[in-house]
This record gives structure tokens, C-alpha cells and sequence, in this order.
């Protein structure tokens, strides 16, 4: 259960690193690979739905959170990031 603000961003840092494309709005019943399979399965998404569930109880905006405090800190979304500025 996540009750606090760092464990929210924690949960969401986890997240983004395990599923980088998972963006906190999505429904996990609806993230399909690139084959078209759902990519968690009933279990999974029922844990996903209440643990998100959670994280919006307690930030305001967990989309901001990830755009302006965790994926800034990825390497992968470095490029983004980088050529903000220029």
C-alpha cells in the first residue's frame, strides 16, 4: 500500500523504468506489446489499478511527476531532455 509522497514517486520511478511507454493515465488492461498482447496480466493489473489508484490519492499531478522528475533522470529519455533547450 502506498501512503506516503516518496513512496508514490517511488512506485512511479519503478514504474517508468520497467515499462518505460507506461504513462500513469493509462489503463493497464489496455497495454498491449508490440504483437498486440496485453502486456499484464489479470493479477497485474488489478495490483496496477489500486497501487495508481493510491498514487493519485496523494500527487496532485503523478503525470507531471514523471514528465518533470523521473523522466528527466533516465538516461533513455536523455535525448529528450538534452534538446529541450536548443
Amino acid at each position: 500500500m502506498i501512503k506516503t509522497e516518496d513512496q508514490a514517486i517511488q512506485f512511479l520511478t519503478t514504474l517508468q523504468y520497467l515499462y518505460p511507454l507506461f504513462h500513469p493515465d493509462d489503463d493497464p488492461m489496455d497495454v498491449v506489446n508490440d504483437n498486440g498482447y496485453r502486456e499484464f496480466n489479470d493479477e497485474q493489473c488489478e495490483y496496477l489499478s489500486k497501487r495508481l489508484d493510491e498514487v493519485y490519492n496523494i500527487l496532485s499531478d503523478p503525470c507531471g511527476v514523471v514528465y518533470n522528475q523521473i523522466r528527466p533522470k533516465m538516461e533513455m529519455w536523455s535525448f529528450c531532455y538534452n534538446n529541450k533547450n536548443k
